[in-house]
């Protein structure tokens, strides 16, 4: 069973679109910050809207989140406004809570930059975080 998931998903990366990124997240409080990498897989791609599911890595756990994207063309390249939110897990894929994401996105050929304001609620605590990304779109 875990080959066939394994086989799907590698099908899915390669056949569709997808964006690998990574940052660092700067937590509200300055108390202890924390690395991320994510890639997101779109599932639907209509004019200028785009809705997938994202999987990222952060620090010791990781999420399985929808995201969905806005992107608008101009002369100085493309801005894109995202939010995404999920669950978020440890490796042993106990539920441990849940985050959510909105942000923005500067696209400079394939390559972007974002910055957006996390929040992620894990068992009783609150972590909120500005994270800033840079990835590139496959």
């Amino acid at each position: 069973m875990k080959k066939w998931t394994l086989i799907i998903l590698f099908i899915s990366i390669v056949s569709f679109a997808f964006e690998i990124y990574g940052g660092w997240n700067f937590t509200i409080d300055g108390t202890s910050s924390f690395y991320s990498v994510s890639v997101d897989l779109p599932i639907s791609v209509n004019n200028d809207t785009e809705f997938g599911f994202s999987f990222q890595y952060l620090h010791d756990n990781f999420t399985f989140t929808n995201y969905g994207k806005y992107s608008r063309e101009t002369s100085f390249g493309k801005f894109v406004i995202y939010g995404k939110g999920g669950a978020l897990f440890q490796f042993s894929f106990d539920s441990i809570g849940y985050m959510v994401l909105a942000g923005i996105r500067y696209y400079f050929n394939n390559f972007f930059l974002s910055f957006s304001y996390s929040v992620l609620y894990i068992g009783n605590d609150k972590i909120q975080a500005i994270p800033v990304e840079f990835g590139y779109h496959f």
